[in-house]
């Protein structure tokens, strides 16, 4: 049987591309990264009809997998989805050289993806009329970003990407959000961020980690380990020369993995890759609840990155944690005041508790709220439903019980676990989108700390459905 190679580090993407491959008649094969891709590859006795690829890859870079395809199997065909604006465009410009049939934005609608492989395949796509449904209709994937036109186009000249109107509306959003949180200050490194950046230094087995911020004009490591010289002393780079800043210029909150960058076609001149500050990269984006990506956390290394598709997991979660105690700290720097008031009318804060939970039962959302050990205390009677439990049963298990109760309600179980990945401790920040195993329903898991009277911290999770906004984004796309 023909088969077909996706290279997607996203299982929800991976998943959608699977389905795309079967209704063609091939075998989907997945993969999570460039060293597995690969291995596949070498296993296989006959070449894919086709490989769709993110070129942000951990273990063998996007671009370099590319090539190998195309040296051992010139006929097939290669498809490249990927969330990075700058990849993409330089994907555009070797397209020719490479031998690339597609490339697309991976947030492009579903519809677009599919055409494209049945165009590069060269087959004719079902056409749907307005009295029929179309065979083996589709979930929808949400649309964030414009995508590149499927057909034909000169190449395009390098230099920055133009901005659309709702990107630079998203960046104001951005920049503005940073600042209400008031993350930036002349004073030393946070204790507890610098703990964390030194502790992924160490996991990763790398001389550099920070947390990074992209700001207008240039990134600021609000905490560091490693550097040396100028970009010590100026705690932070220019924004041109900066990484993370590709990680918050993207049309999703994905990690980007750069295993050598002084052989990426992309990353190559970087001036800080020329003067030997790194030759490898990996950046998790910082995450708020409300999806705007602050910065990353990320690690670099003055060699190559061997780096797994499952570390990358990890400093995902790792990013988790730091965007949590950026949140934690912004709540309690503003909301002091409202902590004494509460300690000194206890009356007032036990009516206060009745009407919240009065409320959060009447919501929509499923909620639920765990303390800082990771236990529930609270479950409204949405979630309640979700889990298909009576509240009560909820109230006091410990989050990873309560996950793997949960991950049954949703299509792909096993991603859904892998997306829920968290650091064992600490507050955290996190947002993902899952599908329900029994309709086509979009559910948006979103967690952030909230700061409690004692000074420890809780963490409150909704799952909210999202399916008709997904579709919208897909109408006006």
């Amino acid at each position: 049987m023909a088969w077909g190679l996706i290279v997607e580090p996203n299982g929800a993407c991976s998943s959608k591309y699977q389905v795309l491959m079967a209704e063609l008649g091939l075998e989907p094969v997945c993969v999570q990264d460039g060293k597995a891709a690969r291995t596949t590859l070498t296993n296989h006795d006959e070449a894919p009809a086709v490989v769709m690829t993110e070129l942000s890859l951990a273990g063998v870079d996007g671009f370099q997998l590319v090539r190998e395809v195309r040296q051992h199997s010139p006929k097939t065909r290669i498809i490249v989805l990927s969330s990075f604006v700058t990849l993409r465009t330089k994907a555009l410009e070797q397209k020719d050289m490479l031998d690339i049939q597609g490339i697309l934005a991976k947030s492009a609608p579903l519809e677009s993806i599919r055409r494209m492989l049945y165009r590069v395949l060269g087959i004719q796509p079902p056409e749907p009329t307005a009295s029929a449904t179309p065979p083996n209709p589709l979930p929808a994937l949400p649309m964030l970003a414009p995508l590149e036109s499927p057909s034909p186009s000169p190449t395009p000249t390098a230099g920055p990407v133009s901005a659309s109107i709702p990107t630079l509306a998203r960046e104001r959003t951005r920049l503005a959000q940073i600042a209400s949180m008031q993350l930036v200050d002349a004073g030393p490194p946070d204790e507890v961020l610098q703990e964390l950046v030194r502790e992924t230094a160490k996991a990763f087995n790398v001389p550099i980690a920070l947390v990074s911020l992209v700001l207008e004009d240039r990134q600021w490591f609000k905490a560091h380990v490693g550097l040396s010289g100028k970009v010590l002393e100026e705690r932070g780079t220019e924004r041109d020369v900066a990484l993370c800043a590709h990680v918050v210029e993207a049309d999703g909150a994905e990690p980007l993995v750069v295993p050598d960058a002084a052989t990426h076609p992309v990353f190559s001149s970087n001036r800080l890759v020329r003067e030997g500050l790194f030759r490898s990269y990996a950046g998790a984006p910082l995450i708020t609840r409300e999806g705007t990506v602050l910065g990353t956390l990320c690690i670099l290394d003055q060699k190559p990155l061997a780096i797994s598709a499952e570390q990358v997991d990890g400093l995902v979660a790792r990013a988790r944690r730091v965007a949590g105690e950026l949140e934690f700290r912004a709540q309690l720097s503003k909301s002091q005041q409202a902590l004494k008031l509460e300690r000194s009318a206890h009356a007032a804060v036990r009516l206060q508790a009745d009407v919240l939970v009065a409320a959060l039962n009447g919501l929509d959302d499923a909620v639920v709220l765990f303390d800082h050990r990771r236990i529930i205390l609270f479950a409204n009677e949405s979630m309640a439903l979700l889990a298909d439990r009576n509240a009560s049963e909820l109230m006091g298990m410990d989050r990873h019980t309560f996950i793997r109760l949960l991950s049954s309600r949703f299509k792909d179980s096993l991603d859904f676990l892998r997306r829920l990945l968290i650091p064992e401790e600490g507050p955290y920040v996190a947002r993902e989108d899952f599908e329900l195993e029994s309709s086509q329903r979009v559910l948006r898991w979103m967690s952030r700390p909230v700061a409690f009277a004692d000074g420890h911290f809780g963490q409150l999770t909704t799952y909210r459905d999202v399916t008709n906004e997904v579709e919208l984004a897909q109408r006006q796309s």
